[in-house]
């Protein structure tokens, strides 16, 4: 077969490329641009001269210089916070280049980054403006990077994609769901859930089953330096922004952390804001119009007013630092109220809770031949329960990346999935869940899954507390 796999320059996707090859495939790589580690205000600014989608075919036996030149070069945007191109660029465009060479493979490039702005960073930013907590990995998988797989699939005459990520896809009847790795601790389904049966029709995960550390004694093998690389954290787009020290030259940059209440301000109010500040071009009253950072009341649980906060951006479900008031005992966030411009205090005990709604659902392969969602489109009667699938006896729920799962009970007669179909997801529209024992945090935004005892994904959505 001919198969696209999707490359970051990582060893999971190298090795994901090398295992298909292994079995006789014909490879071809990909490797997609979507925010070049950009600064979102250099996103925007970008758009109005950007040359639009930019390919680059890059073939082993390439020169190195042409090869790192086009990978740097496939984007119009300038990198991130004044950094040149180079900078930002270099460490993928040696991996992709390392890779194409030793396993004689082409990798095309692709520039995506303004779709990405659209779909992806400005959910991601109103909804942490709209005090809800988002989940871009989930979102960015469906709409972008396997959406974007199956298009250059369809334009080469491949059969298939693949990529690095840890989770397995079975068959079950004539629909695909997504099954977890056996490798608990790198599993990815999670992230997963809202693929389509399109999009799992075509996917392959070389990795399903695979220890990390077996991925990169693979690697190790075969010399590549990826086999060291680590990991990457968190959101690809506030992983990290480039600052310098001394002056604006390759090897004068240093890495340091951005988190995604510094990310919003600068998407906001401009990378500068905090010089603008200090020479005092920009005012409180400049920063204020923007309703998420204006200061407002910490209330406790009975409404009782306690202290003042600094713009409701600045605050998670489940935090306690950052709250900068004594009380002579521990406080965290339990509720960030919008309307009234309120962050709710409370005890670690008042962060448990066993019932929430989701919405915007998504069915999976494991949940649609047997659901009674499927034909009528509403369920009808009252708590849709684990054994209603007719071959499955438990549902469990997993709230977080990080969280085991917890055994529940699903209440559908208040969704409605035609309705949903028809004019969209909506908080109006939802199932509630009861789960057996309460969970910690259940935090308004994040995804809920749901898997049968084969971790198998029934279907999914969002959390509405």
């Amino acid at each position: 077969m001919k198969i696209v796999v999707g490359m970051s320059g990582g060893v999971d996707s190298t090795v994901a490329a090398y295992l298909l090859k292994k079995e006789g495939h014909e490879v071809i790589g990909v490797n997609f641009n979507f925010v070049n580690n950009t600064d979102p205000n250099e996103i925007v600014g970008a758009r109005s001269h950007a040359v639009g989608v930019n390919a680059h075919t890059v073939g082993a036996s390439t020169a190195p210089e042409r090869l790192q030149s086009e990978l740097v070069e496939r984007s119009a945007t300038k990198c991130p916070w004044g950094a040149s191109p180079k900078a930002v660029e270099t460490e993928v465009c040696e991996s992709l280049k390392e890779v194409a060479n030793r396993l004689n493979i082409r990798i095309i490039s692709r520039d995506y980054h303004e779709e990405f702005y659209d779909k992806v960073i400005t959910s991601f930013v109103r909804d942490y403006e709209s005090g809800i907590t988002p989940n871009p990995c989930a979102l960015c998988n469906r709409a972008m990077k396997f959406e974007k797989l199956l298009e250059v699939m369809r334009e080469v005459g491949a059969d298939m994609v693949a990529t690095g990520h840890y989770a397995n896809i079975c068959k079950c009847e004539n629909t695909y769901c997504i099954q977890k790795s056996k490798n608990s601790q790198k599993d990815q389904s999670y992230m997963l859930y809202r693929l389509s049966q399109d999009q799992l029709s075509h996917i392959i995960f070389p990795l399903g089953n695979m220890d990390k550390s077996e991925v990169r004694k693979i690697a190790e093998g075969l010399g590549l330096s990826v086999a060291k690389k680590k990991d990457s954290q968190d959101v690809c787009f506030i992983q990290s922004k480039l600052v310098n020290a001394s002056q604006q030259t390759v090897g004068a940059s240093t890495a340091s952390p951005i988190d995604y209440k510094e990310f919003i301000k600068e998407f906001e109010l401009g990378q500068d804001y905090k010089e603008k500040i200090a020479r005092g071009e920009l005012k409180d009253s400049d920063i204020e119009r923007f309703p998420f950072f204006r200061p407002g009341e910490f209330v406790d649980t009975k409404g009782n007013v306690l202290g003042y906060h600094k713009g409701i951006i600045n605050y998670t479900i489940g935090q306690r630092r950052g709250i900068d008031i004594a009380f002579g005992e521990i406080k965290f966030v339990v509720k960030i109220d919008v309307e009234k411009n309120q962050v709710v205090l409370g005890d670690n005990e008042e962060l448990y809770s066993s019932d929430f709604r989701i919405y915007d659902i998504v069915l999976g392969g494991a949940g649609s031949h047997s659901s009674p969602l499927q034909d009528s489109g509403k369920q009808s009667s009252g708590l849709f329960a684990a054994n209603q699938f007719e071959k499955n006896h438990v549902l469990i729920a997993k709230l977080r990346y990080r969280h085991d799962g917890t055994m529940c009970d699903i209440d559908f007669s208040s969704f409605d999935m035609k309705k949903q179909m028809i004019e969209g997801a909506s908080r109006d529209n939802f199932a509630m869940c009861h789960l057996h024992e309460p969970v910690r945090a259940i935090t308004r935004g994040q995804a809920a899954v749901f898997y049968d005892e084969n971790e198998n994904i029934l279907f999914g959505g969002r959390i509405d507390v």
